[in-house]
């Protein structure tokens, strides 16, 4: 796609990037804050400008990816119908203009080229229970982190929001990290406990076969802690050493694989305020859990822009690739009338209880292979 890239920006130059992005929030406000089950209720296609209407209208699927989204099948060329409005085609042209650089459709990495369910640069021992996606990210995140510890003279590694303790337990019994590992759930850290010790006895195992294999590095475990980590304060669980380093004082390096909405700003609020950490290594998601206020934006400068705010439906889409929805629209696939079926089902539901606005609906399997009155 084409669009801008942060990198290499100026602190100026990106000011401007975000003075532009939050006037085109702003002047298309009502559009963006739409929900699609709404389509019926609050008759969101009469909002829209009557020009805008007569170019979109009777467009299928397949047409509304090519030529409003500008994403054209393989070997298909973007051809309009019609001579569109301008303020469409500004529009069209502004999102493309401010949006972030994408590379998808990447290759798989090389170490899956021989088996796709396995890494080939992991150890047998540490792909148990794990899927290949979490094997890459694990060994990447894993190898930074021990770099980084190397270069900051780290005496201790903190995981938050650990999970079952996959990262944690590579990195410790793999990379010969003293690891803390930290997650809010219980079930969780007694799961990770329980995958410790069973990777701890097929280590065992594989040195009693091998005797003749030195092994670099010592069998301890991750230290794992059931701690909740609330992102409006520091944690004094993260910042407690495992034990008193010869130099009297702890170097402690923060890491979070997925570390969730808040978490990423819990992490980055830690490193900031904190003279015991020394290095941060965190790969956040779900962004659109951020807290508002004190989550989105983390930015103080873009929070004094007008026209900042996004809702959270909103920061959900900004999470979602828009190629796979562009590909479900070239597919026309039946689902995609589930869509409306919701908003059919909407306007049912005011008729009712007209106070109750956009409830949470159970999906049904297959929902587009029944008429709308099943």
């Amino acid at each position: 796609m084409p669009g801008v890239s942060a990198r290499g920006l100026s602190l100026e130059e990106r000011r401007q990037l975000a003075v532009n992005l939050t006037r085109v929030l702003s002047l298309y406000r009502s559009i963006l804050d739409a929900y699609i089950i709404e389509f019926f209720t609050d008759n969101l296609w009469g909002t829209l400008p009557c020009s805008w209407q007569e170019a979109l209208d009777g467009l299928n699927p397949p047409q509304l990816a090519t030529q409003l989204l500008g994403m054209p099948g393989e070997g298909e060329v973007v051809r309009y119908r019609s001579v569109w409005p301008l303020t469409l085609l500004a529009l069209k042209s502004t999102a493309y203009a401010l949006a972030f650089t994408r590379t998808p459709k990447f290759q798989a990495p090389s170490e899956f080229r021989e088996n796709p369910s396995q890494s080939s640069r992991l150890k047998a021992p540490f792909r148990k229970h794990v899927r290949p996606k979490k094997q890459h990210e694990i060994r990447r995140l894993g190898e930074l982190v021990k770099k980084l510890s190397d270069l900051t003279g780290c005496t201790q590694v903190v995981d938050v929001g650990s999970g079952q303790g996959h990262l944690s337990r590579f990195m410790s019994l793999g990379l010969g990290l003293k690891v803390k590992s930290i997650e809010g759930d219980q079930r969780l850290v007694e799961r990770a406990q329980h995958l410790d010790q069973e990777l701890l006895q097929t280590l065992g195992k594989e040195e009693k076969r091998n005797p003749q294999v030195v092994q670099t590095h010592s069998h301890h475990s991750p230290h794992h802690v059931a701690q909740w980590v609330d992102p409006r304060t520091l944690c004094e669980e993260v910042l407690l050493p495992l034990e008193t380093s010869p130099q009297g004082e702890a170097r402690l390096l923060l890491t979070g694989l997925h570390a969730c909405g808040d978490l990423s700003v819990a992490l980055l609020r830690h490193f900031s305020s904190c003279p015991e950490v020394v290095a941060l290594a965190s790969v956040g998601c779900c962004y659109m859990k951020l807290s508002d206020p004190g989550g989105y934006p983390l930015s103080q400068w873009v929070a004094a822009l007008p026209g900042h705010e996004l809702s959270y439906r909103l920061r959900e889409g900004a999470c979602h690739a828009l190629e796979e929805y562009a590909e479900r629209l070239q597919r026309a696939g039946p689902g995609l009338r589930t869509h409306c079926y919701r908003a059919a089902l909407e306007t049912v539901i005011r008729h009712v209880q007209p106070k109750l606005r956009r409830p949470g609906v159970q999906g049904i399997p297959r929902v587009h292979e029944l008429k709308i009155e099943e």
